[in-house]
């Protein structure tokens, strides 16, 4: 019940990170992005260095472009319970349009957020501000003896 009420504040306070000021409104596309990461060599409690591929899907509030498929990797230190590292995402935009940005990623607890930049195709040098939360079955038991080869993921990602 306690986990729950976490997951929860943390994905409350990720989107409140991710949407932008109400007066930055026409300069912000806010999209909802859920999918999965595969680590490797996996996730345990204790931080270690490693990598993972991101895949996912965003709906956006805008019009155009209002969907994408979003794919990625990342290296640096991930863990269950805390991480540093830097991903390339590329998001495939509904209409045949591409955005690739460089982030970097914290992870604390079963949250994810981060910030970067647009580096190239649509919306190029466009900040980008991210948030999610994370889970994986059996969570706690497969992170104690480093068996989360997997988890999903869902929250939000901006950019303006």
């Amino acid at each position: 019940m306690i986990r729950r009420i976490a997951a929860g504040a943390f994905v409350l306070s990720a989107l409140a990170v991710v949407v932008p000021p109400a007066d930055a409104a026409d300069s912000w596309t806010v999209c909802s992005i859920a999918g999965s990461v595969a680590p490797t060599p996996g996730v345990a409690y204790a931080p270690q260095e490693g990598k993972y591929d991101l895949k996912g899907t965003m709906d956006c509030t805008s019009d155009n472009p209002s969907h994408g498929e979003v794919t990625g990797t990342g290296t640096g230190t991930v863990g269950c319970l805390g991480g540093s590292s830097t991903a390339t995402l590329t998001v495939a935009w509904e209409g045949g349009k591409t955005s690739t940005m460089k982030v970097q990623i914290g992870d604390f607890t079963y949250g994810t957020g981060g910030h970067g930049t647009v580096e190239d195709g649509e919306f190029k040098g466009s900040h980008v501000m991210l948030g999610w939360g994370r889970q994986a079955a059996g969570a706690e038991m497969r992170c104690a003896t480093g068996g989360v080869k997997s988890y999903q993921f869902a929250g939000g990602l901006g950019i303006g």
